[in-house]
């Protein structure tokens, strides 16, 4: 069935996120590395330069015949992911071949002194000390002028999917504290660490949460920036909590994400809850969030059939074209699934349609086109 639009792309994502009937499912697949991949770009290059990035996003959105909304306006840089992620990354061109993904370097970059240096200092003198380290190649003295340039660029891509009639879905990234430290300790150390020294873990987290809430609401350059540029959502990812048995889950990580949730949402801003790995056992916990204020951006380990049933009345669900899918099915079997997805999760709206995380750099084209068209011409719930 084709679906006659009666709604702009914002009225369809605005009325999914707040439960709300729509003409047709909303669809906001994200997407960087794919871009380049189709145009025969080396990722070091990609990486390197933003202008390029979004200009082959935007030459692929156009290619495909577009969607809702770009997720990002702007493609991801190392600068970006050290906001905030204290995380070494190998990079193309520089520790890996230039056209090869980049790679995480899960390492013990912290100690477990900084948990008392973080008690007596807080957030941003941590994250300065921090920085030399899971960066070591970028002068402290040149912060400012990465930290700047990467704003810049985030504006200036933002209004040029704007200047064509586009919105941009999300913006400013914001990670609750365990993801921080278990990703700064490394998730072994950090382990231990709920173990041998859980009170002091607990008592960094109460340090620093609020300025990290802060970055999103306030930023670094005390702008409300999540919402300045006319993003729609505010990124919020969460990905370790899951690891957790259910007594640390309830002690270190969901009190912190709900109070982040609360603080997004009482300013105005709707938090994009980008929770990657497997979810389906706390999928109840959402249930505590304001209703119809939220989205849950899962990744095809959680089980978004049971997110439906859990969650489909309370806050709007987005989702989840497996990278497998995408990479090693067929047309067909694109269609097959999505036209599933609509049928049941997007039964009675509160669904976004998306790639489950980021679209797989060797997707296929021809699933990526079948994801889209699909999303944009079938909606049986209109009978």
């Amino acid at each position: 069935m084709t679906v006659k639009e009666t709604m702009t792309p914002m009225e369809r994502i605005d009325a999914a996120i707040a439960l709300q009937p729509v003409d047709r499912v909303p669809v906001v697949p994200m997407m960087d590395f794919f871009c380049a991949r189709q145009k025969g770009v080396p990722l070091a290059q990609f990486i390197r330069d933003g202008d390029l990035g979004r200009d082959l996003l935007q030459q692929i959105f156009e290619e495909y015949g577009g969607w809702d909304a770009t997720f990002l306006g702007t493609t991801l840089n190392e600068f970006a992911w050290t906001l905030t992620l204290m995380m070494p990354i190998k990079i193309p061109g520089r520790e890996l071949p230039e056209n090869e993904l980049w790679q995480f370097d899960e390492r013990e970059v912290m100690t477990p002194a900084d948990y008392d240096f973080i008690l007596e200092n807080g957030w941003m003198p941590y994250w300065q000390q921090m920085f030399p380290r899971v960066r070591p190649h970028i002068p402290a003295h040149e912060v400012p002028v990465h930290l700047q340039a990467w704003l810049d660029q985030a504006v200036r891509d933002t209004l040029k999917w704007e200047s064509k009639g586009i919105l941009t879905f999300t913006g400013v990234a914001v990670v609750p504290p365990l993801e921080v430290f278990s990703m700064a300790r490394s998730i072994k150390e950090f382990s231990l660490d709920l173990y041998r020294r859980p009170d002091k873990v607990v008592a960094a987290m109460d340090r620093v949460v609020d300025d990290l809430i802060h970055t999103g609401i306030g930023g670094m350059t005390g702008m409300k920036q999540a919402t300045k540029w006319g993003f729609r959502t505010a990124f919020f990812a969460g990905t370790r909590a899951t690891f957790l048995s259910p007594k640390q889950f309830d002690r270190f990580a969901w009190p912190y994400i709900k109070k982040g949730v609360l603080a997004y949402v009482d300013a105005g801003i709707t938090p994009l809850l980008h929770f990657d790995s497997n979810w389906t056992p706390y999928l109840h916990y959402f249930r505590e969030l304001p209703r119809g204020k939220v989205v849950l951006e899962i990744d095809g380990q959680t089980d978004i059939f049971k997110a439906k049933e859990v969650l489909g009345d309370h806050l709007c669900i987005m989702g989840d074209v497996p990278a497998q899918l995408l990479k090693l099915g067929t047309p067909d079997d694109v269609r097959t699934y999505v036209k599933k997805l609509i049928d049941v999760v997007g039964k009675g709206g509160s669904f976004i349609l998306s790639t489950g995380c980021d679209c797989p750099i060797d997707a296929k084209p021809e699933n990526v086109k079948a994801m889209i068209e699909v999303g944009k011409t079938y909606y049986p719930h209109l009978n």
